[in-house]
């Protein structure tokens, strides 16, 4: 995270964010999720009696956790995610990106892409991002501020969890090393929250 965040935020391009935002910062998405779903695997084996069937993320922690408070927020992020990591393409006309931006020529169901069953609920295709939390759902595209939002989420989420019940979700201990100090995780969401803001005009 701090390699993005000594960079400026780069301007969109025809092919999405520069190379260094964008790649770090997909990155850090993949991670964050990995992340939530670590701990979500412990949940699956402390509770696995409440548990039928192969279930994926969002759905079991809506399902173990009926009052969740970001379940829909956790089925863009993961989204997300899974657009990612599996770079789901979209074939854009770039030819007059200065005049006209870049129109959507194919989206990736169109190009023969699967996404899960909540993609056409959950996607706004004119505008390529979630409808709920405005996500860039073009690979290229992704860029700081959606790290924000779903580290903010998945924060969010571990934190409820947590507070249900520990043994299940223990937070506790959750320093890590920021710039030659030990700090507490959640601190770095504030330190993007920063830098997303000292980037604003």
């Amino acid at each position: 995270m701090d390699k993005l965040l000594s960079r400026p935020i780069s301007k969109p391009g025809p092919a999405g964010v520069g190379m260094h935002e964008n790649g770090y910062s997909a990155a850090l998405v993949v991670l964050l999720i990995a992340v939530l779903e670590s701990y979500t695997s412990r949940v699956r084996i402390m509770r696995k009696s409440e548990i039928s069937g192969d279930t994926n993320t969002p759905a079991l922690l809506s399902k173990l956790f009926p009052a969740l408070p970001t379940k829909d927020e956790l089925v863009e992020v993961c989204l997300v995610r899974n657009v990612v990591a599996h770079n789901h393409v979209w074939h854009l006309d770039v030819s007059d990106f200065h005049n006209a931006g870049a129109p959507t020529i194919a989206n990736p169901r169109e190009l023969g892409f699967k996404p899960n069953q909540n993609y056409d609920v959950v996607v706004d295709v004119a505008t390529r991002t979630t409808r709920l939390l405005r996500l860039n759902i073009s690979p290229t595209s992704v860029d700081r501020t959606d790290v924000w939002k779903v580290f903010d989420v998945t924060w969010r989420t571990l934190k409820y969890m947590n507070a249900q019940n520990f043994s299940d979700t223990p937070l506790g201990g959750s320093t890590v090393a920021f710039r030659g100090k030990r700090r507490e995780f959640a601190d770095l969401l504030q330190e993007l929250k920063n830098g997303i803001a000292d980037e604003s005009p």
